[in-house]
């Protein structure tokens, strides 16, 4: 086993294996503090960059897979030529909770913005990680899109708004708004840039 040797860099006693000696160099004990001070700035510096990191990445997934979800229902309304509606919920009905705990994508033949018997569920969102949320001041309870691919709401007006998806940080330049124009396009920006439409992760 190596020994330190703080007097310097001098040879100690070999070691033989199988015949063969083996020399063991020790380490200045400037040389130990240097190492230890480099491991304390990486550690100071490198941890909190890799939390970002992760946060980012996980915020970069979620908002992909909703606005995947959305694309996805704008086209099969305009495929079927009826109503699809997006909702919070999962694959038994809207639930009315908040956007965050996963959501449930079906065709709204009646469009009342309900699961109805008949009606068929062509995708679920489960809930975010990482304790995220997803709001909307325009899209409380529901997203419906028309045959044309327009959003909508039940009465057949046209509807524009954003949702807010925010996790641990807050709001600001990480957060992301998910924005979606009343002809039906949707688009990802951050969350404080000019025309996303919100202004706090609450919206």
């Amino acid at each position: 086993m190596p020994r330190l040797n703080f007097m310097g860099p001098k040879k100690v006693k070999p070691v033989s294996f199988f015949g063969c000696p083996v020399y063991a160099s020790g380490f200045t004990l400037i040389e130990l503090m240097v190492t230890i001070a480099i491991i304390g700035l990486v550690a100071l510096f490198g941890i909190p960059a890799f939390g970002d990191f992760v946060l980012n990445n996980r915020l970069r997934g979620q908002t992909s897979d909703f606005i995947g979800q959305l694309t996805h229902a704008r086209s099969e309304a305009m495929r079927t030529a009826t109503r699809v509606t997006v909702c919070p919920g999962t694959s038994s009905g809207c639930s009315g909770t908040q956007w965050e705990n996963g959501w449930v994508v079906f065709n709204d033949t009646n469009a009342n913005a309900a699961v109805d018997s008949g009606e068929t569920v062509i995708g679920i969102g489960a809930a975010l990680d990482g304790g995220n949320t997803l709001r909307s001041a325009a899209f409380t309870t529901y997203i419906s899109f028309r045959h044309d691919g327009s959003s909508t709401n039940v009465a057949g007006s046209g509807l524009a708004g954003s949702f807010a998806l925010c996790d641990s940080r807050g709001y600001g330049d990480k957060a992301q708004a998910i924005a979606v124009s009343a002809s039906g396009r949707v688009k990802a920006l951050p969350a404080n840039a000019v025309g996303s439409g919100v202004s706090n992760c609450g919206t």
